[in-house]
């Protein structure tokens, strides 16, 4: 799970309508961004999406939360995921803006950055410590 050599870094803003996702090279060029919307097919949509960068294990994605269908979603096809406290990403907003004023593309990015500093990442389906289990 541990790995130094991410090839790309993906931000998503979590939503309970539409999801903004911001996906950069490691070295910070922005890939792409795009809007998924949170439905079965919508996730579909983002995994695929995801998928052209290359290996799902050489992808780390950020999100504001450490549970969910999309959180389960990216899990179950093979991707790290980051979960980033929302309040560490509303401060880290105040880093890049001076307006304050939340924007999901922005957020999107911010996560990205945030999931570059690799905060421990959200344990796969099945893991013991995923399910309270903290003595695995």
């Amino acid at each position: 799970m541990e790995n130094t050599n991410w090839k790309h870094f993906v931000g998503v803003d979590w939503a309970s309508a539409e999801h903004e996702v911001c996906a950069l090279q490691a070295d910070g060029k922005q890939v792409d961004a795009r809007a998924f919307t949170h439905s079965g097919d919508g996730l579909a949509d983002l995994c695929d999406w995801l998928l052209k960068l290359g290996d799902p294990g050489s992808i780390a994605v950020a999100i504001e939360v450490p549970h969910g269908a999309v959180v389960e979603t990216l899990l179950d096809r093979g991707f790290v995921v980051f979960a980033i406290n929302p309040k560490q990403l509303d401060r880290f907003r105040d880093r890049f803006t001076v307006a304050g004023a939340k924007d999901d593309r922005r957020d999107a990015l911010g996560a990205r950055r945030l999931a570059a500093h690799r905060p421990p990442p959200v344990p796969p389906p099945g893991c013991a410590a995923r399910h309270g289990d903290r003595t695995a």
